[in-house]
């Protein structure tokens, strides 16, 4: 009796491990199948460009391919995700125009093409960074199009990188006593300071760089920020009833002056006047905003018109949105 209350107690026992084998086993199936499962970019946009990232780089990729439109955009995805820091404050946004050829096959891309040009580009991305001289520099966003398609249906990639900067003489919010500045950069500061920062800084610039300072910043708990989906808005005084203001000191809330004379410039913007078009760029920035999406990015340019006279001289807003995303501290590649 006592022997075979032995021999049963070691079959339970075996029976025990077996079970524990099995229940250990199954979690590390479920667990592996966990870890590979594909995920929606609407679940998990970060997941997801890390996945298709790998499968693209994947030697075993196959022939697997993507419509034209999907290439595109799976490749600007791509490219933010992997070089992307947008989550620091910004004055100074730098652009340089990239391009590479797109092998294709017809109206369809492989992913192996696709991966070529990702990979030139991105040569051209790290290279350009490095040449970048704006202090607290990153890689704020990156735009890709495709463009002059031939006959054999391969194209040119345009990419459109913006590294940002923080510079150091933006230790205020507002424009102060001194600055008297022409509307174009051309001819620098005006007033009592005329002749400084000729062919450097102008109006438009000094409100891009302090409207920049005004960009809420995405959050940075989550990793490095990123964005995909780009949106660009341009203000047009002369069709937006929106713009039109008569508290301003021109009549709308960017700048606009009319010239009767050919010389240029005429008007000298004073401080108090800057700050009025600042005031009024952080409204703009925020009203065109399409729903969903966040402010990247904003720039003011001067523009001409030249048909006859009089002129119409004026400043030109571009807002640039897009949404956000954040790679997982500890998990990038």
């Amino acid at each position: 009796m006592k022997k075979s209350r032995i021999i049963m107690g070691t079959l339970a026992l075996a029976v025990a491990a077996v079970v524990i084998i099995a229940c250990n086993k199954e979690k590390a199936e479920i667990k592996t199948s966990a870890e590979t499962e594909t995920v929606s970019k609407e679940d998990d946009m970060s997941t997801y460009l890390k996945q298709f990232k790998e499968k693209m780089q994947s030697a075993a990729k196959g022939n697997e391919t993507l419509s034209m439109e999907d290439a595109r955009w799976h490749l600007e995805a791509v490219l933010n995700y992997t070089y992307g820091d947008a989550g620091h404050q910004t004055s100074d946004v730098q652009c340089d125009t990239l391009y590479c050829a797109l092998h294709t096959e017809g109206k369809e891309v492989t992913l192996a093409q696709l991966n070529e040009a990702f990979e030139a580009l991105s040569y051209d991305v790290e290279k350009a960074y490095v040449n970048c001289d704006l202090p607290d520099k990153s890689v704020l966003a990156i735009q890709a199009s495709f463009e002059n398609e031939s006959k054999d249906g391969d194209v040119i990639v345009r990419s459109i990188l913006s590294l940002r900067g923080l510079t150091s003489f933006t230790n205020t919010m507002w424009f102060d006593s001194t600055d008297y500045w022409y509307p174009c950069y051309y001819y620098g500061k005006c007033g009592e300071y005329v002749g400084q920062y000729v062919n450097e800084r102008g109006a438009e610039t000094e409100l891009t760089r302090m409207l920049n300072l005004r960009v809420p910043q995405p959050g940075y708990a989550y990793g490095h920020a990123y964005y995909t989906d780009y949106e660009e808005f341009e203000t047009a005084y002369y069709m937006d009833s929106y713009l039109v203001d008569p508290l301003s000191p021109c009549g709308y809330k960017i700048f606009k002056e009319t010239v009767y004379y050919e010389h240029l410039p005429h008007t000298c913007i004073s401080p108090d006047e800057m700050n009025y078009y600042l005031g009024k760029g952080v409204e703009l920035m925020n009203h065109y905003a399409p729903e969903g999406k966040v402010i990247v990015s904003c720039r003011y340019e001067w523009n001409l018109w030249t048909n006859l006279l009089p002129y119409d001289t004026f400043h030109d807003a571009f807002f640039k949105y897009a949404n956000v995303h954040y790679t997982n501290i500890g998990n990038e590649d």
